[in-house]
């Protein structure tokens, strides 16, 4: 990935840290963004040394993906300006003044609708459009590729929606034909699926091959390794199931370890396997800001030490029946009751 700039409008000559970003945005944050934020910080004071998104990769022992999920969320949060060439290429970083917030809300991760990138909606091309996409050779040899994988010739629509990709959504042809590829190993020539797939890489901001198959390939082996937590070896996951360790690895950007661990909760708690109460497990864990085992190992333990605390006696409610006493439910029990009936 090409090299970026980074300048800023704060003062230089020490790896200062504002205060208003210790007390209002960094309890907000995921831990990993507050990372980058500080190493950005800290690279001001050596301005002849390289960056680039591999650089801080390596130096963070992130993935390219994380440093620029990172970047897009203080680029939400107005702390830096991001400077892309007409490619979309990262060229500068632009440390900004930090503006105060208002209110004090905290928010647990970043809602996946937030992280998003915003994709162009499809439109219809003219008679003078496709002609001149007909035209271009490295065009012409896209499609000719796509049908090979596809094994059968193109209809209009398929083709309108290959330069979708490749017109609005700006993917190389090496890209579109690695998605085109990556579907059909997958036993999906359905070009819905394809644009399903497509339109999930441009959310996630990928513009290059090595970009998706680093998420294709972190996807495919969190697949495996779920089902064989979940003891299932007899089948590939279905939609539903998919759609799952899709929200758990990319929206909840928990960690393979992470996951298998509420998978691990979920088979000791119920005897078989759930994905709706695994995410259950994982929800509440996105929340209280999990990042690594220690994490939930804290979680445990105040969980543990709320559960030894005294309960108060239950209140008699006054009711025309002198005897009767309000019972006190155990509401999680019984959800966990109405779970293993299931």
């Amino acid at each position: 990935m090409s090299q970026f700039t980074l300048k800023s409008s704060l003062p230089a000559g020490i790896t200062g840290v504002p205060n208003l970003f210790l007390d209002q945005y960094m309890p907000r944050a995921n831990g990993e963004y507050v990372k980058v934020y500080l190493y950005l910080l800290r690279a001001l004071q050596n301005p002849s040394g390289e960056l680039s998104v591999s650089i801080l990769a390596d130096a963070l022992d992130h993935t390219e993906s994380d440093i620029l999920r990172a970047l897009r969320y203080w680029e939400k949060q107005k702390l830096l300006r991001l400077e892309c060439n007409a490619k979309k290429e990262l060229k500068g970083i632009y440390l900004l003044e930090i503006p105060p917030l208002a209110g004090e809300a905290t928010e647990p991760l970043i809602p996946p609708e937030e992280e998003k990138n915003a994709v162009p909606q499809r439109h219809a091309y003219s008679r003078e459009e496709l002609d001149r996409f007909s035209s271009d050779a490295q065009c012409r040899q896209l499609l000719f590729v796509c049908e090979q994988y596809l094994k059968k010739t193109l209809s209009p629509s398929e083709i309108e929606t290959l330069l979708y990709f490749y017109d609005q959504l700006h993917f190389s042809a090496d890209l579109i034909e690695y998605l085109v590829e990556y579907c059909v190993c997958k036993g999906s020539r359905s070009i819905h699926y394809i644009e399903t797939v497509a339109l999930a890489w441009a959310e996630a901001g990928i513009t290059t091959v090595s970009q998706a198959k680093e998420r294709t390939t972190t996807y495919t082996r969190g697949c495996f390794a779920v089902m064989k937590a979940f003891g299932i070896n007899d089948r590939n996951p279905v939609d539903p199931e998919l759609k799952y360790i899709e929200k758990w690895l990319h929206t909840y950007d928990f960690t393979l370890e992470l996951i298998l661990e509420a998978c691990r909760r979920t088979m000791e708690r119920l005897h078989k396997p759930s994905f709706e109460y695994a995410d259950k497990i994982l929800k509440k864990w996105a929340k209280s800001k999990v990042h690594n085992l220690a994490d939930i190992e804290a979680l445990d333990q105040a969980h543990k030490k709320n559960q030894s605390q005294p309960k108060a006696a239950p209140q008699r409610r006054s009711t025309g029946f002198s005897n009767f006493e309000q019972r006190d439910y155990d509401f999680e029990e019984l959800e966990r009751q109405l779970l293993e009936s299931q």
